[in-house]
């Protein structure tokens, strides 16, 4: 957690790219999103993703950050931080129809195929990393990280990015977490998947002898996202 660090980047990012002005939507996803929203700032919980040869990050998504019902996450904001690397490209897919059925509360693999196969679903633009470079992306948009190809013969070269999220607050009267009526099935099926994924996260720790895969608790993570 670095307060100051959050400031400096969220001013440099409004000053040099005009970051407000870019962005017209400012609803985040989620529940009860109701009312108008505005771009916040940066969350202060910034991390620092190594890569080293051969390790990569398979098409995912993104988890949103929300300290509380009034301020959430809107986008990942990822910076490269070297490049002295070949390969270790981000690339990210865009769906080119709508899915064969409805995606909601499938796993990343199951939406994948719904849209007809990565290779044939998706058209997939690629960012070849350059240091000091950004890219802001919103949470659900698939995308991946391409295993680095280090070129020197250092065991310490690695692909490093910052990774953060830009964050927006509700205007208004706070309203928390409440669900409105329209969407509790919804959010009563998301809160018992994330709440299995716990559950069987605990029991895997409390004891490992079990026979709890850890890609299938990120499955029911997946699911209830």
């Amino acid at each position: 957690m670095d307060d100051r660090f959050a400031r400096i980047l969220w001013q440099r990012l409004r000053l040099s790219n005009g970051i407000t002005k870019l962005v017209s939507n400012k609803k985040p996803l989620g529940f009860n999103v109701q009312g108008d929203w505005e771009l916040s700032g940066v969350n202060k919980a910034t991390r620092f993703n190594k890569y080293r040869q051969d390790e990569h990050f398979a098409p995912h998504k993104d988890a949103q950050y929300a300290p509380n019902g009034d301020e959430r996450s809107l986008f990942s904001l990822v910076i490269y931080l070297n490049d002295n690397y070949k390969q270790g490209e981000t690339k990210f897919y865009f769906p080119k129809v709508a899915p064969k059925f409805d995606t909601k509360g499938l796993t990343i693999a199951e939406e994948i195929e719904a849209y007809g196969g990565l290779e044939g679903g998706y058209e997939c633009v690629t960012v070849k990393p350059k240091k000091g470079y950004a890219v802001l992306f919103t949470h659900n948009l698939l995308h991946a990280a391409i295993a680095p190809q280090i070129v020197t013969n250092s065991d310490l070269m690695e692909r490093i990015i910052l990774r953060t999220d830009i964050l927006v607050q509700r205007k208004g009267k706070p309203l928390g977490f409440a669900v409105c009526p329209e969407e509790q099935d919804d959010y009563l099926v998301c809160l018992n998947f994330f709440r299995e994924a716990q559950q069987n996260e605990l029991k895997m720790y409390a004891n490992p002898r079990q026979s709890i895969k850890t890609s299938e608790i990120g499955e029911l993570y997946e699911r209830s996202l």
